[in-house]
């Protein structure tokens, strides 16, 4: 039956959350322009490629960062811009959407929407 392995929707989330805590990492302009040139580079014209690659340009200093979820679709992140985009090779990108990016946030430890984010005291 094609319902014999239906997940709810927690199920799923709590499953990207655990694989985007253990996969994420920091990337440099260096490694990102890689990426662009090898995975986003297939998706050539599409509106999400050129808002992200606009956003690589515009902040080269940014801290960008990438995890990979169950799915097998990878996610790049700049937190500077609160923006992603996933990518899944050969199926097609979007972009990151809100429940997406708070996963990300959190992953990354920093605040979630609406929260003041708390700096240590100097």
């Amino acid at each position: 039956m094609p319902f014999d392995k239906f997940l709810d929707i927690q199920t799923i989330t709590e499953a990207r959350r655990k694989a985007i805590q253990q996969s994420l990492r920091t990337l440099g302009v260096d490694e990102l322009k890689k990426i662009a040139r090898d995975q986003l580079a297939e998706f050539e014209g599409d509106p999400w490629q050129e808002n992200f690659l606009r956003i690589i340009a515009e902040r080269p200093q940014g801290s960008f960062y990438s995890a990979v979820v169950p799915e097998g679709a990878t996610v790049l992140y700049c937190r500077e811009e609160d923006a992603g985009v996933w990518i899944l090779p050969g199926g097609g990108m979007g972009p990151l959407e809100e429940s997406g990016k708070r996963l990300l946030r959190e992953a990354i430890g920093l605040p979630l929407s609406g929260e003041k984010e708390v700096r240590p005291s100097s």
